[in-house]
C-alpha cells in the first residue's frame, strides 16, 4: 500500500515538474497541495493572486489561476471592477504592459462575462501559462486595453 502511494506521489511530482519547466510564475501558479491521502484532488486554488491595473479605463479586483477537475481557470475576484463597453474579452497577453494586439501576441478567452463580480474563464490545456505576462481586459471593436493584471514577479 505504501509503494503504489509512494508510487503515485512519485509520479505526479515527475509529470508536475516536467510541464511546468523552471518558470517561477508558472510554479508559483500551479503549486499544488498534496494531502497525506491517496484521493485525487478535485478542485483547487493558488494562493497567487495578481492586481489589475487600470490603463484606458478604471480597472481594479484581482485575478488566479484555479483547476477543477483537471481544468484550469482564471478566476476574478468579488472586487473586480471595469468600465462597460462594446467588444470586450478576457486575454493572456504575451507582454506584461500590453501595447499591441497582433493574432500571436494573446490567446482570447472567450467575452468578458460581465464588468463587475466574481467570474472564471477556461484556459485551453495547450496553452502554457510560462508563456503569457498578463491578463488583459480589451475593446476588440476599438483596439484599447481597459485594464490588464501583470503576472510576473
Amino acid at each position: 500500500m505504501k509503494l503504489n502511494y509512494l508510487a503515485i506521489v512519485g509520479t505526479t511530482t515527475l509529470l508536475t515538474a516536467s510541464l511546468l519547466g523552471s518558470n517561477p510564475l508558472n510554479q508559483a501558479w500551479a503549486r499544488e497541495t498534496f494531502t497525506n491521502s491517496a484521493t485525487s484532488v478535485v478542485a483547487q486554488s493558488t494562493n497567487v493572486s495578481k492586481n489589475f491595473v487600470g490603463a484606458a479605463h478604471p480597472t481594479q479586483g484581482k485575478v488566479r489561476l484555479t483547476t477543477e477537475n483537471g481544468q484550469r481557470y482564471l478566476e476574478f475576484d468579488e472586487n473586480f471592477k471595469t468600465d462597460s463597453g462594446p467588444d470586450l474579452f478576457v486575454l493572456l497577453h504575451r507582454q506584461q504592459t500590453p501595447e499591441s494586439y497582433r493574432n500571436s501576441d494573446y490567446v482570447n478567452l472567450g467575452d468578458l462575462e460581465q464588468v463587475s463580480g466574481t467570474q472564471r474563464y477556461a484556459i485551453p490545456d495547450e496553452v502554457n501559462l510560462a508563456d503569457w505576462k498578463s491578463v488583459v481586459i480589451w475593446c476588440r471593436q476599438f483596439n484599447v486595453t481597459f485594464g490588464y493584471a501583470p503576472l510576473g514577479t
